[in-house]
C-alpha cells in the first residue's frame, strides 16, 4: 500500500517530523517527495508506533472519510 503525505498529516505528522523520521530510519526523503508516497512495507520495518498508526489510518480510509 502506498502511504502519502495525506495519510501522514491525518496521523498527526508534519513536515519537520517527516524529515526527522526519514533521517532517524535512514529512509530516502527525496524519493518520497519525488514519488509522492512510501511503501507500507518500508514503514512497517521501522517498527515505529507513529508509522504503524499512519498505516492503520491509510488502511481504514480515515483520510477519505474526513476523519
Amino acid at each position: 500500500m502506498k502511504i502519502t503525505m495525506e495519510h501522514i498529516r491525518a496521523g498527526g505528522g508534519c513536515a519537520w517530523g517527516l524529515r526527522e523520521f526519514f533521517k532517524r530510519y535512514n529512509l530516502d526523503l527525496d524519493a518520497f517527495i519525488h514519488d509522492g508516497y512510501i511503501e507500507e512495507e518500508i514503514l512497517l520495518k521501522t517498527g515505529d508506533a507513529l508509522a504503524l498508526h499512519i498505516i492503520n489510518i491509510a488502511k481504514t480510509g480515515m483520510v477519505a472519510d474526513g476523519f
